[in-house]
């Protein structure tokens, strides 16, 4: 008996029917009955079907989600058991679909198998994979036959002399030609070995065997059971996938590995390994290239052209990626737009390959994703003015006094700042500014931060540090981030001189020292301090202070020692407050970073933002390459060197950050054809024949486990309307 529609005769909780909904151009409905697809309906709906035949089952009756088969020994006994389970489907107001329910068989089909007093029959339906295995076109496929036939000799008699013409066919220096005599062979252990064979009724108490395997082509099991009567209860899966023989005793399991190994302990079986060799029944199923697919897409219209070159695939991903017409867009629409028209095995990941690997794709696009490198803080120093970072700002308009730059200098622990107006951004102009109103005022510095710049390179300034005693770190280029104090600083003493400057902006030097005044007497708001009170150990001296004077209330000795010990604990505050805006800074911007490391020897592009005359910067290719990766700095820099193409147009080595590098993918290696060399090709059919032609690579074997046959259709956009 079969249940009408069974799932749709479990109503849904009113409260629960919401998550059923599903949208459609017409409006959002809801199911108000169970639907098909719910993950939890086939649990649901056998429970239902468990509760309604609860003292029956395995008594009178068995069922499976809607199918019941009611069972009896006599017909008297069948029919008072039939009325049984029949009142017990009413009382609950199930129905029964009477088109698929049968009454008073002897013989009865039930889940693929044919069931009558004598034993279980095979469905001749379901022996299809061993009835349609195709005639053997070579000696791999005549092995594989041999496989499954073998494992079942003893079901075949004289099995030896009846295969013993496919077995001369596996002999070494024997050339492969199938004649009559290996096909009545071949067609004789067919007939033999799908005859309407009687299997024994399933014994719970014996031993069970489970025989699986999976490869390229599909799956294949096989269910065995020795029946001695000696009422074993074990259960064995045989597989030759080795891992699922741990995966049942796998220890502090997470994710998709516990959530298997949560689903085999459902059942009582025991997983044994068995070697590909000695796997031959379920393997050899798995392993047989079904004709039936070809059959069925050549009736298909909606199927054309079978692809079997792999100049072809190349032909395709050319003319749908770099042509002006396809815009060379990402993956996921190029991938969308292919599928549509086309297919072959290995599809999505030749896509993927093809746009990973393009050259101008990786010249011009950023990585889509979060930006490479975490925070690395720059440490204050000890004392004040140990560590300056140091820059130049300008071009500004040219003073009455001659001036278009800024020279600025901050202090990494005070944030005290130094500036000058420059007629010129000259080396002797910045050596001059650190001689003069640094070193000469606070002291010479143990390390200097700047840029690149051209005047920070010079031999001048190498001179000045060298004579100081002064290290000076130069940060890697187009990374400004890097020397991101002073890039601050620079920011907000151009807001402050914009509120003070004429009309005509040419009095910016005679605003300069004033607002640099201003920036050191304020309140520091990381710090906690002015940056004038962390280094003089006093708060600044304004005309307002000259109203109220100052009268200390202790001596001189004394004031001094307090000042002194006021600016030093002042000093360490503002240490430890600088530490924690760091850390802050850093948890904040790691958030939104990842970790990317590169080895010797790897090939990167590097971000090259080279801005020419008369070009727009946004229609630039930004990266160059590739590079060699020659030296790891640190866990964000790395030194680089072009490699030979691009040794005469770039020096030899350089120093970048790892947020202007990413992996170079070569061009070279863009198509990757999965083709054997030795397959035949034949011309793509003629499209008003709608044929579906193969290429017959041979099986799958344990050499070539990866490679599968390159067959590929396309879909004829024409065809497909006219079926609609």
């Amino acid at each position: 008996m079969d249940l009408k529609s069974g799932y749709w005769q479990i109503e849904v909780d009113e409260r629960d029917r919401e998550k059923t909904a599903f949208i459609t151009p017409d409006g959002l409905y809801q199911f108000k009955v169970m639907p098909f697809g719910l993950c939890n309906a086939p649990a649901t709906f056998e429970k239902m079907m468990d509760s309604l035949l609860k003292g029956m089952k395995w008594k009178h009756c068995l069922c499976y989600l809607d199918d019941v088969i009611v069972y009896a020994a006599t017909f008297e006994e069948h029919l008072r058991r039939l009325r049984m389970v029949l009142q017990c489907i009413r009382s609950d107001g199930l129905t029964l679909n009477h088109e698929k329910c049968f009454f008073g068989q002897s013989r009865l089909k039930l889940l693929g198998h044919l069931v009558d007093k004598d034993g279980i029959h095979p469905d001749t339906g379901k022996v299809e994979a061993i009835e349609e295995f195709p005639t053997p076109k070579s000696i791999s496929q005549v092995r594989s036959f041999l496989g499954i036939c073998s494992y079942y000799r003893r079901f075949v008699h004289k099995f030896a002399d009846i295969a013993r013409p496919l077995h001369e066919l596996l002999k070494q220096d024997v050339k492969f030609e199938w004649k009559d005599g290996h096909q009545l062979a071949f067609a004789r252990l067919k007939s033999l070995l799908t005859k309407d064979s009687v299997l024994g009724f399933f014994i719970p108490g014996d031993k069970t065997l489970i025989h699986t395997d999976a490869s390229g082509y599909g799956i294949g099991a096989v269910l065995v059971q020795i029946q001695c009567g000696l009422g074993n209860p074990s259960h064995m899966l045989i597989t030759d996938h080795h891992s699922l023989c741990w995966l049942a005793d796998l220890k502090d399991s997470s994710g998709r590995l516990a959530r298997w190994a949560l689903r085999l302990q459902e059942y009582d079986v025991h997983i044994v390994f068995k070697s590909g060799r000695r796997h031959q029944d379920a393997d050899c199923l798995s392993r047989n290239p079904l004709p039936k697919i070809e059959e069925e897409t050549s009736e298909d219209i909606t199927f054309l052209n079978t692809i079997t070159n792999f100049k072809e695939e190349q032909s395709i991903l050319k003319s749908l990626h770099d042509a002006p017409t396809a815009g060379h867009l990402g993956f996921a629409k190029k991938y969308d737009r292919i599928r549509q028209k086309f297919f072959w095995p290995g599809l999505y990941r030749s896509v993927r390959r093809y746009v990973s690997h393009c050259r101008e794709c990786q010249r011009r696009k950023s990585p889509p994703q979060r930006p490479p490198g975490l925070l690395r803080p720059i440490l204050p120093a000890e004392i004040p003015f140990a560590k300056i970072g140091i820059d130049l700002l300008g071009r500004f308009p040219l003073t009455t006094q001659g001036n278009r730059w800024i020279i600025v200098c901050t202090d990494y622990l005070t944030r005290f700042t130094v500036t000058k107006a420059l007629p010129s951004g000259e080396a002797v102009e910045i050596a001059k500014f650190l001689v003069e109103d640094v070193i000469l005022k606070h002291g010479s510095p143990r390390e200097i931060i700047s840029d690149r710049g051209r005047s920070f390179l010079s031999n001048l300034v190498k001179e000045v540090n060298n004579l100081f005693m002064t290290y000076h770190l130069l940060i890697t280029a187009y990374h400004p981030q890097t020397n991101g104090l002073t890039e601050r600083l620079n920011k907000t003493l151009t807001d402050m001189l914009v509120m003070y400057v004429d009309v005509d902006q040419k009095n910016w030097d005679n605003i300069l020292p004033f607002v640099t005044f201003a920036y050191n007497s304020a309140k520091h708001e990381t710090t906690g301090f002015s940056s004038f009170f962390l280094v003089h150990g006093r708060d600044v001296d304004t005309p307002l202070d000259a109203i109220l004077p100052f009268i200390p209330d202790e001596s001189a000795y004394d004031y001094v020692q307090n000042l002194m010990t006021k600016a030093e604990e002042a000093r360490q505050l503002a240490k430890i407050h600088l530490t924690k805006a760091q850390d802050k800074d850093k948890s904040r911007y790691d958030e939104r970073h990842r970790t990317v490391s590169y080895k010797e020897g790897d090939l990167v592009w590097i971000f090259t933002p080279i801005l020419k005359v008369g070009l727009s910067e946004k229609l630039l290719k930004r990266y160059f390459g590739p590079y060699r990766v020659t030296k790891m700095l640190s866990d964000v820099t790395y030194e680089v060197e072009p490699c030979d193409s691009m040794r005469s147009k770039r020096r030899l080595t350089d120093v970048v950050h790892v947020l202007r590098m990413k992996p170079y993918n070569d061009p070279d290696l863009q198509l990757e054809n999965t083709t054997r060399d030795d397959s035949p090709t034949q011309p793509i059919a003629d499209s008003d024949q709608r044929t579906f032609d193969q290429v017959y690579l041979g099986p799958v074997t344990r050499n070539r486990s990866k490679q599968n046959q390159r067959v590929a259709v396309s879909r004829k956009e024409g065809e497909m309307s006219q079926s609609g």
